[in-house]
């Protein structure tokens, strides 16, 4: 319970966060996330929801891949966002290429 609690707490010092990123970090960390998402969801579904599934993957990865390579280099003397950026840096940005 009281982890429960302190979790809780914790929650609006999180969104503040996320507020303060630069507004090209703060769109890198949703495309990756997006990315992973849709990355999760390949390859168990219908053909139609597949070709929905490849095309969130396309228009997310694809971006976030980019993002990251150049964000890396931007920030690469703030510690603080460097770290945002690398640990949003996940397999499905890592290891995308682009569908069929």
């Amino acid at each position: 319970m009281k982890l429960l609690f302190t979790m809780l707490l914790g929650l609006p010092l999180l969104a503040g966060a996320q507020e303060k990123l630069p507004a090209d970090v703060a769109k890198y960390v949703d495309n990756a996330d997006m990315c992973e998402h849709f990355a999760g969801e390949s390859g168990d579904n219908d053909k139609a929801r597949q070709r929905e599934v490849n095309q969130g993957i396309d228009q997310s990865c694809g971006p976030a891949q980019k993002q990251l390579k150049r964000l890396r280099v931007k920030y690469a003397k703030q510690p603080a966002i460097k770290k945002v950026i690398d640990a949003h840096a996940n397999d499905s940005v890592m290891s995308y290429r682009k569908q069929g």
